[in-house]
């Protein structure tokens, strides 16, 4: 028997891309699954497009939160969707009293450098009063939750030494970065002043089927476009950790079952490639190598931090292993979106 097995999850951003593979996995370790989602970036649909090849697991959409029956009776089998927001907190209260979960891991937040930048007050009130709004519900109605705050590789800003390992200096240089740091103080204070059972992982550049944007899906885009000429935001020289979606998933898997409360964790692959390399990658995945030439916009967006060299050491002792190189990760994007493209 899994340690997920029976076990009353709830995913909040469930319904988001990365949260979808959580549901997935979850779902296929016997856990009892619930999930909170506004629908801002994910969708029903999406959910159950991941899911699909999980048993007869269904979603069931809750119709009123508000009726305690809606979220008590989950026929076995089904997911229980529940459309809400977590900066509501009154909302968060009530879910968490009724579902009474054993594990919740928090992904509801907005995802987006670009979009923490044009708007930062939504920014802050769904990374970091969201967050808050999510410990202080299990600290009032479940104070034994274990709860997996997940964060971004965006709170280590603009490093200056390398790898980045969980002790290297936080200093964000994004609306972004600046919420999920604020977000991890709140998940450290509930643990020392209230002893809530909470660990931190701090995700960098995923990647995968079910992705609504980000550097992989937007170089297969170009090229869908264009096969002579794909045009590379920046230099091509910034540097990311692109890390396969199903190893994110078992990251934040292990943390919790396994991660210390209190404590923070990087999530990636630890190896790092250019922007210019991967797409490299993309272009040899699509069989283009020789015909696509590169062209650079020379300039990025506003909180692009240049450079991320992950250090996963403190994670790997846990148990967790990245299985997925990037030729095959972006292999399994391609052919994704490639079905996608013809629906």
């Amino acid at each position: 028997m899994t340690y997920w097995k029976q076990k009353k999850v709830l995913v909040t951003g469930g319904a988001g891309f990365i949260g979808c593979h959580v549901v997935r996995h979850l779902v296929a370790e016997g856990a009892g699954v619930s999930v909170l989602d506004n629908l801002q970036s994910g969708t029903w649909a999406a959910l159950q497009e991941i899911i699909a090849d999980v048993g007869n697991c269904r979603i069931d959409v809750s119709p009123d939160i508000t009726d305690h029956r809606s979220v008590l009776h989950q026929p076995e089998g089904d997911i229980r969707c529940i459309q809400a927001d977590v900066r509501d907190a009154g909302v968060v209260r009530l879910v968490v009293k009724e579902l009474a979960p054993d594990v919740i891991l928090h992904l509801a937040a907005n995802a987006s450098v670009p979009g923490s930048v044009e708007d930062p007050a939504y920014d802050f009130n769904s990374n970091t009063g969201g967050t808050f709004n999510v410990l202080e519900a299990v600290r009032l109605e479940k104070p034994d939750t274990r709860v997996v705050v997940v964060s971004s590789g965006a709170v280590y800003g603009e490093p200056v030494s390398f790898p980045i390992t969980e002790e290297s200096p936080l200093v964000p240089i994004s609306p972004y970065g600046a919420s999920k740091m604020a977000a991890e103080t709140e998940a450290r204070m509930f643990h020392v002043v209230y002893k809530i059972p909470v660990v931190t992982a701090r995700f960098f550049n995923t990647y995968g089927p079910g992705m609504p944007r980000f550097v992989v899906l937007d170089f297969l885009k170009k090229l869908k476009k264009n096969q002579d000429c794909l045009e590379i935001l920046g230099t091509g020289r910034q540097m990311r950790d692109f890390t396969y979606v199903d190893d994110t998933v078992r990251g934040l898997l292990v943390l919790a079952e396994h991660g210390l409360a209190g404590q923070a964790y990087n999530i990636a692959s630890g190896r790092s490639y250019t922007v210019t390399e991967l797409a490299r990658v993309v272009i040899d995945v699509l069989g283009l190598t020789g015909r696509t030439r590169l062209s650079f916009t020379g300039e990025s967006w506003v909180g692009d931090a240049q450079r991320w060299e992950v250090s996963i050491d403190k994670v790997v002792t846990l148990g967790y292993s990245p299985l997925v190189p990037l030729q095959e990760g972006v292999g399994k994007v391609a052919k994704w979106f490639s079905r996608s493209e013809d629906m």
